[in-house]
């Protein structure tokens, strides 16, 4: 470990030190949150290997050693996000109304975001962006798995939305990119690339995102900003910076369970391993001030051909119980339910667009994984179920086919009550449609 990096906590925790560095040898914690989406989660859940988070609501720690809970098939039907436990606290700081425009601004690979757009309604918005294609790419696949249709998935320079949405969002989540001192006792990789000069890289990086939310945030509305370090260069000389030249207002957040205050900054909240069960985090609420002006954003145009209209009614009318949504948006035969509030991004790439129904092909219309995912078993006309411990669904996920009956074209697999995935039968054979880039 960096002699330096010893030096700076020596001087950061004093007669703490020696308690912090004991601490950084023990085995790292796992959580995990509940998808508020998914219903009865806790009685399909080994109740033996969970113990509640103290701060958190519907989350748990867990004995990942003895419950390999990323293993499970009720991880692939989304009935929870595997967070760290001190990042699980950053969303559960904000303050959430049903129907926030919230946006994550380096939002992979998604643990923020799905706690948070799981808690708005479809009248709230969720933009969640990261910068590198495939950090956004995963980010993507963990709200299709959580099952959100209030989100839309980005692949830009977060200052690319300045121009077409000024002080548009009630929130804005920045979970910095920094030198992860946080991230010692779980990675090694972070001791061997840390230096002074990446801690000064990063807080220049961290400087121009600053920069970038407080012209994207409402008046009145909140910045969380939060990294996974422990340096005051990273953390309270930024918030030193937004308060020296925003008109905003630093917010306390109230301390439990191990929580430590800032340095000089009362407010503010430090994570230490050896005094909260997790790894080290940073977190501060500013409250941006003045008063929201009446802005008009140009809402993104739904438009989809007389063609694909038809074939997406025909499929819902012949397989499942539900209307189909009055919000379409057609990408090259791509099919996307938006919700009414979505603003139009032109210039921005875009991954995700609320949910991806499926694909129009030739004459017939293929749903996604997404759409599987949001269905309950009234939903649909046709369906097989399976316990989670089944031979069927592990056979399933691996690619396997299953065995039908006398059903024909497509139906949804349940674990238990939970989606999985379509299936297409013909002669008694259930066609694996599980996307062959997460089968295990």
């Amino acid at each position: 470990m960096h002699e330096d990096f010893k030096v700076q906590m020596k001087n950061l925790l004093g007669n703490e030190y020696d308690d912090f560095m004991s601490a950084l040898q023990d085995k790292p914690i796992k959580s995990i949150y509940l998808n508020p989406l998914k219903d009865n989660i806790p009685t399909h859940l080994n109740q033996q290997y969970l113990r509640s988070h103290p701060i958190v609501s519907d989350a748990y720690y867990y004995d990942y050693d003895n419950y390999e809970l990323g293993k499970s098939p009720y991880f692939s039907c989304g009935l929870y996000y595997i967070q760290e436990p001190s990042a699980l606290l950053v969303g559960g700081m904000l303050d959430i109304k049903e129907d926030d425009y919230v946006l994550d601004m380096c939002g992979a690979p998604g643990g923020k975001t799905c706690y948070v757009a799981s808690h708005l309604s479809n009248d709230g918005l969720m933009i969640t962006n990261d910068i590198v294609p495939l950090r956004a790419k995963i980010l993507s696949e963990n709200v299709e798995r959580f099952s959100l249709q209030n989100t839309i998935v980005t692949n830009s320079d977060p200052k690319d939305f300045i121009k077409i949405l000024p002080e548009f969002f009630d929130k804005i989540i920045l979970d910095a990119p920094c030198s992860g001192e946080g991230m010692f006792r779980k990675n090694n990789e972070a001791i061997k690339q840390w230096s002074i000069d990446k801690v000064n890289e990063c807080a220049y990086i961290q400087r121009g995102l600053i920069d970038t939310a407080m012209k994207l945030l409402k008046p009145g509305g909140q910045l969380i900003y939060s990294t996974c370090t422990y340096n005051t260069i990273e953390n309270e000389d930024q918030i030193r910076y937004i308060l020296d030249h925003y008109d905003c207002t630093l917010l306390p957040i109230p301390k439990s369970h191990g929580m430590s205050e800032g340095i000089g900054f009362k407010e503010v909240v430090r994570l230490y391993p050896h005094k909260y069960q997790g790894e080290g985090q940073f977190i501060a609420l500013i409250q941006k001030n003045g008063t929201p002006s009446s802005y008009k954003y140009k809402p993104m145009r739904a438009t989809i051909s007389r063609n694909n209209f038809n074939l997406i009614q025909d499929f819902y009318n012949k397989y499942l119980h539900i209307n189909m949504p009055t919000h379409l948006y057609d990408n090259n035969n791509h099919i996307y339910s938006i919700q009414p509030q979505f603003p139009s991004l032109k210039g921005i790439r875009i991954l995700r667009n609320g949910l991806y129904l499926g694909e129009c092909k030739k004459n017939r219309f293929e749903p996604s994984l997404a759409l599987a995912l949001t269905l309950n078993k009234q939903d649909v006309k046709q369906s097989y179920v399976y316990h989670v411990d089944d031979v069927e669904i592990k056979q399933y996920l691996h690619g396997e086919c299953i065995v039908g009956s006398d059903q024909k074209g497509y139906g949804v697999l349940f674990v238990d009550e939970y989606p999985l995935s379509f299936y297409k039968e013909s002669n008694g054979q259930a066609k694996n449609l599980y996307p062959k880039g997460l089968r295990r």
